[in-house]
C-alpha cells in the first residue's frame, strides 16, 4: 500500500503531467464556455430515460450510466452535466497524453522533445477535435485513456509474458468500447509498433498479432453482439448493400486522407504521410544495417498504415449501408497515423541532429496549422449557438405576438424545407456533424425550441400546399416568411 502511495505521490508531483495538462487545456480550453451541438439539445430537453435508452441501444453503456447517475440521481441540471463532463475530458485527455508519453520513454531514453511531439500528434490528431463536441465529452476522451492503460498492458505482456496483463487489456478495451467506439482503434494502431518490437521471429509475429487481434475484437464482437441482438440499433439492424457500401467507403477514404474533412488543407494530411514515408525508407537505406533489416524496416511501416486503415474502415463495414458516415469523430485512429509513424521512426530509425531537427519542425508547423484549425472551427461553433438561439428566441416573439392576437394556444409544429438545404450558416467552417445548425435537422428543432422557450411542441404532419410554396423559396437566414401558422400549429420552413 505505500508502494502505490509513493507511485500516486511521484506522479502528482511529476511536472509533466501539468505540462500537458496545459496543452490540453490549450488546444480544447475555449470548450470551458458552454458549447452546444445539435444532439446536445435533444438530451437536454427529452426524457432522460429516452436518452439513456439511445446511449444503451448504441452500445455506450457509460455515457448511459453518466445520464442516469448526474440526471436521476443527483438531478444536476444541464450546465453542470455539461462542465462535469467537460473536466472530465481535460482529465482523461492529460492523463492520456501523459501515460502515453511514459510508455514512449521507457524504450525511448535521449529524444524528450520529439517523444513529447509524438506524443501529442498521437492523441491530440486532426480529429480529435470533434471529440469535444459532443454533450459526453468526458466518457468520449475516458475511451482514449483506457486505451493507453490496454496498450500498457499488452506491451507488459509482450515484455513479461503475463497472462494476467491479457485480462486487464481486455477489461480495460470492452470498457472503452462501451464508452465511444470510434477510437478504440487506436489501441490496435499502438500495438503494430510493439508487435513489430517485440517479435524476434515469424512465429512470434503472427502470435502477438494473435494476441492483440484477441485484445481488440473480443470487446468488439462482446459490444457489437449486445447492440445487434439486445440493444436493435438502426446501424447494425439494417440493410447492408455491398456494392454500395464499398463504394461509401471509398469516397470516405478518399475525404479523410486526401481532404482531412477540411479540418486540414487539401491533400496536406496525405503529403505529410507521404514524407514521413520517404523519410523511413530513406532513413533505412542508408543505415547501417542489413539488407534484411532494411526491407523489414520498410514492410513494417507498411504493415503499420494498413493495419490503421483497416480497423478504421473495418467498423464501417459492419454497418447498415445507409448509416455509413465517414467523419472525423469515428476515423480517429487513422488521426493518430502522423504520430505512430513518428513513434516508428523513434524505435527502428538511429536519427542524427539534423533528422531531428527537420522531425521537429515538420511536426511544429503542423501542430500549428492544427491548433489554428481547431480555434476557426470552435469558435464558428459558438457563433452557430448563437444564431441558433437568436432564431429560437425570433420564433419565440413571433409566436407570443401570434397568441396574443389570435387567442391561439401553439402546441404542434410542422417542419418544411426550402429548395437549397444549408446545413450551416453561410461563413461558418464545418466539417460532416461539426458545427451543423440546429435548424437542418428535423428531430433537433423541437429539443431546442423547449430549451430556449420552454414549448413542448408536438411534431405533426406537413401541408402540401405549404411544402410545394416552400420549395420555391431560397434563404440564407431566418425571415418572417417562414413561418405560417394554423390555429394551434406552426408550420416552419428550415433553410
Amino acid at each position: 500500500m505505500e508502494k502505490i502511495k509513493n507511485e500516486i505521490r511521484n506522479k502528482i508531483h511529476d511536472k509533466k503531467l501539468y505540462f500537458f495538462a496545459i496543452v490540453t487545456v490549450l488546444f480544447f480550453g475555449v470548450f470551458c464556455i458552454m458549447q452546444y451541438a445539435p444532439d446536445t439539445y435533444t438530451v437536454f430537453t427529452d426524457d432522460i430515460d429516452n436518452r439513456i435508452t439511445h446511449f444503451c441501444s448504441c452500445g455506450r453503456f457509460v455515457s448511459g450510466l453518466y445520464l442516469y447517475f448526474v440526471r436521476k440521481v443527483f438531478d444536476i441540471g444541464n450546465r453542470g452535466t455539461y462542465f462535469i463532463s467537460y473536466f472530465m475530458a481535460i482529465i482523461c485527455m492529460s492523463i492520456s497524453l501523459y501515460k502515453l508519453y511514459n510508455i514512449i520513454r521507457s524504450d525511448i531514453s535521449n529524444n524528450t522533445v520529439i517523444s513529447v511531439l509524438t506524443t501529442i500528434m498521437i492523441i491530440i490528431n486532426p480529429f480529435s477535435i470533434e471529440l469535444f463536441l459532443y454533450i459526453e465529452k468526458g466518457i468520449i476522451i475516458l475511451s482514449i485513456l483506457l486505451c493507453i492503460l490496454a496498450i500498457e498492458q499488452i506491451i507488459k505482456y509482450f515484455k513479461e509474458k503475463s497472462k494476467i496483463a491479457i485480462f486487464w487489456g481486455i477489461v480495460f478495451m470492452t470498457i472503452s468500447n462501451c464508452c465511444y467506439q470510434g477510437t478504440v482503434g487506436l489501441f490496435f494502431g499502438i500495438s503494430l509498433i510493439y508487435i513489430i518490437k517485440y517479435s524476434k521471429n515469424i512465429s512470434e509475429f503472427i502470435k502477438n498479432n494473435i494476441i492483440v487481434v484477441i485484445e481488440y475484437g473480443i470487446p468488439a464482437i462482446i459490444n457489437f453482439l449486445i447492440i445487434k441482438f439486445m440493444a436493435i440499433n438502426s446501424r447494425v439492424s439494417g440493410n447492408i448493400i455491398f456494392s454500395d457500401s464499398i463504394k461509401k467507403i471509398i469516397d470516405g477514404t478518399k475525404s479523410m486522407l486526401f481532404y482531412s474533412y477540411g479540418i486540414l488543407p487539401k491533400f496536406y494530411f496525405i503529403t505529410m504521410i507521404i514524407i514521413l514515408l520517404v523519410f523511413i525508407i530513406y532513413k533505412s537505406f542508408i543505415q547501417k544495417s542489413s539488407i534484411k533489416e532494411k526491407i523489414l524496416n520498410i514492410l513494417g511501416i507498411i504493415y503499420i498504415i494498413l493495419g490503421l486503415l483497416a480497423v478504421t474502415i473495418m467498423p464501417q463495414l459492419l454497418q447498415d449501408t445507409n448509416s455509413i458516415w465517414f467523419v472525423a469523430r469515428s476515423s480517429y485512429p487513422m488521426g493518430a497515423i502522423l504520430g505512430i509513424m513518428l513513434l516508428y521512426i523513434l524505435l527502428n530509425i538511429d536519427l542524427k541532429k539534423l533528422d531531428k531537427l527537420f522531425l521537429i519542425a515538420i511536426i511544429i508547423i503542423f501542430l500549428s496549422i492544427q491548433f489554428c484549425s481547431f480555434m476557426r472551427f470552435s469558435i464558428d461553433n459558438y457563433i452557430g449557438n448563437y444564431m441558433d438561439k437568436t432564431i429560437t428566441l425570433n420564433i419565440e416573439s413571433i409566436i407570443e405576438e401570434y397568441e396574443f392576437k389570435t387567442g391561439e394556444k401553439v402546441d404542434s409544429i410542422a417542419i418544411y424545407r426550402d429548395s437549397v438545404r444549408q446545413y450551416t450558416y453561410p461563413e461558418l467552417k464545418m466539417s460532416g456533424d461539426m458545427n451543423i445548425k440546429a435548424y437542418s435537422a428535423d428531430w433537433c428543432i423541437p429539443g431546442i425550441i423547449k430549451l430556449y422557450t420552454n414549448r413542448n411542441l408536438k411534431i405533426v404532419e406537413s401541408r402540401e400546399d405549404l411544402n410545394e410554396k416552400f420549395l420555391q423559396k431560397n434563404w440564407d437566414y431566418f425571415d418572417r416568411e417562414q413561418i405560417v401558422f394554423d390555429h394551434n400549429v406552426m408550420h416552419i420552413c428550415i433553410f
